[in-house]
């Protein structure tokens, strides 16, 4: 048995997370889901905790999770019945009676669990006798907890029969709910049953404690054998470590295969679990590869095909507050980088607490959008619950939320660390029991959202009550059979909620359920693929969802005002299926299993990929161990990681694109020639001997005219404090042999992003502009870039006429008016885009819109609009970010000397219900200035502090101001040479930072492939991994990548390439801190 050591209890506080209550009171009393009351419905239920000084989250880190709530028809009269879960009380069973009428039977229906603590609950006929059955989950083995989940078999007359053991179901541990599906496809249900991990000294180790099976806390997966459930775990590859904190599951068929797969939701460090299934009575666990990022503190998740596309999406809930107030008062997130990097060296993926919408590409990938469709911040949530509430055809969100006490409260953890060390275990436990009342309440409205397949936009309020509750277990069911959706909640310490659905009759919907195999006779696992003018709708049945509760056994459509239904398509799980055509409307239809189906035909229509893998190079870039946040503690990002550099140029000058890859600081960079053929790898002294630079960019010119190309190696910062490591190089090529240039070009020791070679003053050189982004120590600050005037022999001059303080990270020359004088078009962060337009050498600045401050990474031009001229691709920071600046509400950045000690400090506001706060909570900022920590002592006090009130007026008044009024890539439009219209990309566009534009020929057309992402932000930010690649032929003509073969782009790519060899074209992805990706394509 695993217990609770004395010296983990605040371990387990400073592990817990973050909720937040909402101010905003009800805007109307007549809602679409209107909240019934006890006396109107019969149901009186209330899950009711009581704590003692053992039992509570002290010892407990559970206990205010909360019980389950199930929807079922017991009696088949049609009307499904509820049945409650208490934690610690009596469970109880409530009979539909009709028009919204419930009778309690639990007395006679002998369905009281006899377990001391329950949690999860599910509906399923497990003896396919054609009567619903109840089982119950429950904690046992852990404080004084005894009992095992429980099987309440239904003798067919409201009263059951509890036989979890006689089928092998009466499993003893931590249980939080079970999960019925028939995984093997023998045509009985199987079941996954979720256990949770509690703090101990076995569970905060390496990733790899996964891998060793622990009883009571690890998943089990039980196969149905002739009716009695055998646990397969360890043969089937399912983890069962003490380091898993399960807290949900999803199941459905993720990858379109006909197979039911697994998502497992952990709780605290540990990873989830993303099952596939393997076809054979085994599972591959691929979350690394399918997944880029996931919630931190994982809880309840659901699955549905939420945009049409016939994959099933998915969402995972954690505790994001959106309130100032608690955000600020409690802890989220590991405040520093370096936490972060802890758990990567023990093998852990980097995790994030927000609630993450993860769409399906295809089914072989997903990336991550809960950010952009504002879903990622309901505060301590449990139960998302994705259906259509409104029955116009597309999914909606509901969460359910609240916890009864914060335990992650910082004011609280502080009052505790300073108080308990001084007492043995059991008084520290006696007195942490009494302190409990300082724990803050976490009353927080339930969240309800409006899906239209592209989007949800937030109805709290309007379509339901906002009122502060503590709402665990939560499901849909049609109680009153007039075809929408209800919603029942399991509240803690209050009475259930029932939300009658009151939707426009107007609204059309249909319901199914079905008659399956005798092994599984509801057909757990069904599809149903609706068609209708032209778009379709996949649903699939299993009833464990959202957190701990079970929903009806039926499949619920909207088809908002159509008057019928072109067809649906049921797919069984043996994966046959046959064809509904213009099934009636407004009804429960009961389909009936044939059998003599066809079988359905799972496979695509695959092409021919059109990109091929080729390994000709073998290169990998690793970044060395300088962290900027060290240095800089309350930056917002890291700018420091900006390499590798890549130049492309024919070096050897026998006609075939060589390639150079810079590297970081302590490797040499690599030179490769291509002879048409192959690449060999050239060796070179002078880049071994420069191996402590850090290459950020670089460009190959002819420096010295002298008619071979020689490089321009732009540095970045390093761990190495010498000025002589922090200047560019200029190398001159020797008959092959790169030499560092005697001749300075200029020293220019800042951090420069990008270098950009043309004769722009028309003399017959290549001259250079270098864009430099920042000073190595001093984030805050603008820096001078410059352009260098060629002499002709490699002698270069800065040009005095150009002016330039900024943040550059991107610049090209290229020609925009259609003058042959290429022009200047810079990229840069906290500012606007700068297009210089060149008139004989001489540089003036254009006009361009107002308001499009930014923090623009990449620039570049293509007829995006296939008008016959090129427009200004702009890339982003993107919308997937916990900001959205407008010009009212901006994003600012404050540079100055904020705590008097002649060090200047970057701080980072953004602006919320017409206020301007800081990013940053009391404790980062104190890390960075003492002064902060004695003028707020407490968190509360610091939170709902403008940062006109933390930095004072004064400082404020003094500081440089950078500000932010938009974070959307996309173009400047071409219009007869005027670029006045700045127009937004696509949403598939704005997933996360686009840091490349790369131009190459495609199909003998021209195309784009647009890449980026940014890991290396604060933990506050999370990181930016969604953008997988696209490639765009224009702004409504575009795919991701990943549809002609290249692997999605899962790294934060710097630079895509293409390059021709003899027969072939080589494709190259560049990316940081990880291996060079090639591809080859036909010329």
């Amino acid at each position: 048995m695993l217990k609770n050591p004395t010296f983990l209890i605040l371990f387990t506080l400073l592990f817990l997370c973050i909720s937040c209550t909402t101010k905003n009171k009800e805007t109307k009393k007549n809602f679409l889901l209107n909240k019934l009351s006890q006396k109107t419905t019969g149901i009186n239920f209330k899950n009711t905790l009581h704590e003692d000084a053992k039992h509570s989250i002290i010892n407990y880190i559970y206990f205010y999770n909360g019980g389950g709530v199930s929807a079922g028809d017991i009696n088949n009269d049609g009307l499904s019945d509820l049945y409650f879960v208490s934690n610690q009380g009596d469970n109880k069973l409530f009979l539909n009676k009709g028009n919204l009428k419930f009778e309690d039977i639990s007395e006679n229906a002998n369905i009281n669990s006899s377990a001391d603590w329950n949690t999860g609950v599910t509906m399923v006929d497990i003896n396919n006798d054609g009567f619903l059955d109840i089982y119950v989950c429950a904690v046992s083995g852990l404080l004084d907890f005894k009992g095992t989940n429980e099987l309440f078999i239904n003798n067919g007359d409201n009263t059951f029969t509890e036989k979890a053991k006689e089928y092998g179901l009466d499993f003893s541990g931590y249980s939080t709910q079970a999960y019925f599906f028939d995984f093997d496809k023998d045509n009985d249900l199987d079941v996954y049953i979720v256990n949770h991990a509690t703090h101990t000294v076995t569970s905060h180790g390496k990733a790899s404690l996964r891998k060793e099976r622990v009883p009571f806390v690890g998943d089990v997966l039980l196969k149905n054998t002739n009716g009695k459930f055998i646990d397969i775990s360890e043969e089937a590859n399912i983890f069962g470590g003490a380091n898993g904190y399960g807290l949900s599951a999803s199941i459905a068929d993720f990858n379109n295969d006909g197979w039911d797969d697994i998502y497992v939701c952990n709780d605290f460090h540990e990873d989830d679990y993303y099952y596939l299934n393997n076809q054979d009575g085994t599972f591959r666990e691929e979350l690394k590869k399918s997944f880029s990022t996931i919630s931190r503190f994982s809880m309840g998740s659901d699955v549905a095909d939420i945009n049409g596309d016939g994959f099933q999406d998915l969402i995972t809930l954690d505790m994001l507050p959106n309130d100032e107030r608690v955000l600020k008062e409690t802890e989220g997130d590991d405040a520093m980088y370096t936490m972060q990097e802890k758990l990567r060296k023990q093998g852990y993926k980097d995790q994030y607490s927000r609630n993450m919408l993860q769409i399906s590409e295809k089914g072989s990938y997903f990336y991550e959008t809960a950010l952009q469709n504002n879903v990622a911040d309901t505060d301590w949530s449990w139960a998302p619950l994705f259906a259509d509430f409104n029955n116009d055809g597309h999914q909606d969100l509901f969460i359910s939320n609240g916890i009864n006490r914060r335990p992650n409260g910082l004011d609280f953890k502080k009052y505790v660390s300073s108080t308990f060390k001084q007492k043995s275990h059991a008084e520290g436990l006696e007195w942490l029991f009494k302190s409990i009342d300082e724990m803050p309440s976490g009353k927080v409205s339930n969240e309800i959202y409006k899906g239209n397949s592209d989007n949800f936009i937030k109805k709290t309020g309007n379509w339901i009550e906002q009122k502060p509750s503590l709402s665990n277990g939560a499901i849909y069911a049609d109680l009153d059979l007039d075809g929408d959706l209800d919603i029942i909640t399991n509240n803690l310490n209050n009475y259930a909620g029932i939300y009658e659905n009151t939707t426009n009759k107007k609204k059309n919907s249909i319901s199914l359920s079905f008659n399956y195999k005798n092994g599984n006779k509801n057909g757990i696992g069904t599809k149903a693929i609706l068609y209708n003018n032209g778009k379709s709708q996949l649903k699939q049945l299993f009833v464990s969802r959202g957190f701990i509760s079970s929903v009806e056994q039926k499949i619920y459509f909207g088809i908002d005002t159509l008057s019928s239904i072109d067809s649906i398509k049921i797919v069984w799980p043996d994966n046959t299926f046959q064809n509904l055509k213009n099934p009636k409307i407004n009804k429960n239809l009961l389909v009936n299993y044939i059998s003599k189906n066809l079988i359905y035909d799972y496979t695509l229509s695959e092409k021919e990929p059109i990109f091929k893998t080729d390994n000709s190079i073998k290169f990998n870039h690793k970044e060395d161990s300088y962290y900027d946040f060290n240095r800089e503690k309350i930056i917002p990002y890291q700018v420091s990681k900006l390499g590798p550099a890549v130049a492309i140029g024919d070096v050897d000058g026998n006609g075939f694109d060589d390639i150079y890859l810079g590297n970081s600081s302590g490797k040499a960079a690599e030179l490769y020639l291509n002879n048409g053929k192959y690449f060999k790898k050239s060796t070179q002294r002078q880049f071994k001997e420069d191996a402590d630079y850090e290459d950020n960019d670089a460009v190959f010119f002819d420096a010295d005219n002298d008619g071979d190309l020689d490089l321009y190696v732009a540095t970045g910062i390093h761990k190495i404090r010498n000025r002589r490591f922090e200047v560019d190089r200029l190398y001159i090529n020797k008959n092959g042999k790169f030499l560092k240039s005697e001749k300075q070009t200029l020293l220019n020791p800042l951090n420069t992003s990008c270098v950009a070679a043309y004769d722009y003053d028309n003399d017959g050189d290549d001259d250079l502009f270098i864009g430099n982004l920042s000073n190595p120590v001093n984030f805050g600050s603008n820096v001078n870039s410059a352009i260098l005037i060629n002499n002709g022999k490699g002698n270069f001059t800065a040009d005095l006429n150009f002016k330039l303080s900024s943040k550059v990270t991107d610049a090209t020359w290229v020609d925009i008016n259609n003058d042959n004088q290429k022009d200047l078009l810079i990229a840069t962060e906290w500012g606007n885009p700068q297009i210089f337009i060149n008139n004989n050498g001489k540089l003036s600045l254009m006009e361009i819109p107002e308001n499009l401050e930014g923090l623009w990474q990449s620039i570049t031009t293509f007829d995006i609009d296939k008008d016959g001229d090129k427009d200004i691709l702009l890339g982003n920071w993107g919308l997937n970010t916990k900001f959205n600046p407008t010009p009212e509400n901006p994003l600012t950045l404050y540079y100055g000397d904020f705590d008097a000690n002649n060090r200047k400090e970057t701080i980072i506001a953004y602006s919320k219900n017409g206020k301007e706060y800081p990013v940053n909570s009391k404790d980062e900022l104190a890390a960075q200035m003492n002064i902060i920590s004695k003028r707020f002592v407490e968190h509360k006090n610091y939170a709902l502090k403008t940062v006109e009130e933390v930095l004072t007026p004064e400082a404020l008044h003094k500081a440089t101001k950078f500000t932010v009024n938009t974070l959307a890539s996309g173009y400047l439009e071409n219009n007869n040479g005027a670029f006045k219209t700045f127009k937004r990309f696509p949403k598939e566009l704005q997933y996360a930072p686009i840091s490349n534009f790369n131009n190459i020929e495609f199909n003998s057309k021209d195309a784009i492939i647009i890449s980026g992402n940014s890991f290396n932000v604060n933990t506050y930010h999370g990181g930016y991994s969604s953008l997988k690649g696209v490639l765009l032929k224009s702004i409504s003509d575009y795919n991701f990548v990943s549809d002609y073969g290249i692997s999605p782009f899962n790294t934060q790519v710097k630079a895509v390439k293409s390059i021709e060899m003899k027969n072939k074209k080589l494709l190259l992805v560049v990316s940081n801190n990880d291996s060079l990706q090639m591809y080859s394509y036909k010329k």
